[in-house]
């Protein structure tokens, strides 16, 4: 590491510090420009993801950018551009992929371990942004941050359903609350975006499923489930066992090792290898796009009128 840019100098200072890294900059557009630097990791804001990733692709730098990449599909088609037209990787920051339990589940799905997939269901609920970064209040702030819990939890959940199941998602039926129906007080601001959504995903092969996101919760749940022609399979990312199946074909549970080969590379690891190698990410712009896209279905459902049947 060679530079690092915050808004809080003390903080670039301290991480600098930290990991030796010699050069500090106020101005990230200086960083970008800098010749010492071949690659930037991207973790602000976002409304700044497409201005400063723009800004990165076309000083030539590889950029691995966090989630969503975009907060609209024509953010996302730019940067794919402009990654195209610099010949430089763009990667979006999609962890939970890398996770050895999804990596893990993922291969069982496609050994079809609990045979042909028929429904499926994702959650990822907590307490809200302020609980883990109470200055962050621009989460609360629409032209900033483009939404609410879908824009800021369902990037994770959307990605990782569609690479569990090995296709892409349709959006088909979303709701949310919001600051109309009801707020949750984080520290001392009241949320005015959606702080639930439910969402109702298909595939091009037929299974049906679920996506819940929100910051109503009072902890943290990330869990996954798949239901199955020859049994159920459930991944949890918090706290117990990691997966865990159940067979029609015989009683009681099972908790699958994870796979050995499942904990290498981390995401950081293949950001560098696809840069060293010339090699495409899992999770390309073009990845990233579907989310940005799924989300925007998603907000033109929410904004439908209700239809009331007696």
């Amino acid at each position: 590491m060679t530079a690092v840019h915050s808004l809080r100098e003390a903080h670039a200072k301290e991480v600098a510090t930290q990991y030796l890294i010699p050069h500090i900059y106020k101005d990230y557009q200086k960083l970008l420009e800098s010749e010492d630097v071949d690659a930037v990791s991207i973790c602000t804001p976002n409304f700044t993801h497409v201005p400063i990733a723009l800004k990165a692709l076309r000083e030539g730098k590889h950029v691995l950018l966090e989630k969503p990449m975009a907060m609209d599909r024509a953010g996302a088609l730019d940067l794919i551009k402009a990654a195209k037209k610099a010949k430089r990787i763009l990667m979006v920051h999609h962890n939970m992929r890398f996770d050895p339990a999804v990596r893990t589940a993922e291969k069982l799905l496609r050994k079809k371990a609990i045979g042909e997939v028929l429904a499926f269901r994702g959650h990822l609920t907590h307490r809200g942004p302020q609980a883990w970064s109470p200055k962050a209040d621009w989460f609360f702030d629409k032209s900033r941050s483009g939404g609410g819990a879908l824009m800021d939890l369902g990037p994770h959940v959307f990605d990782t359903l569609a690479f569990l199941l090995g296709e892409p998602l349709t959006m088909a039926g979303a709701v949310a609350t919001s600051g109309k129906t009801g707020a949750i007080q984080h520290g001392s601001l009241a949320t005015k975006n959606e702080i639930h959504c439910s969402c109702l995903l298909r595939t091009k092969s037929g299974s049906v499923g679920s996506a819940t996101v929100g910051w109503a919760d009072t902890s943290y749940h990330n869990r996954y489930y798949f239901y199955g022609s020859k049994g159920t399979l459930s991944i949890n990312l918090v706290k117990g066992d990691p997966i865990t199946m159940e067979l029609r074909s015989q009683e009681g549970r099972m908790n699958p090792d994870l796979d050995k080969d499942s904990f290498s590379p981390t995401l950081y690891e293949h950001f560098i290898d696809c840069i060293q190698h010339g090699k495409t990410p899992w999770v390309s712009g073009e990845e990233g796009l579907k989310s940005v896209e799924l989300i925007e279905a998603g907000y033109r459902l929410i904004r439908r009128p209700a239809v009331t049947v007696i």
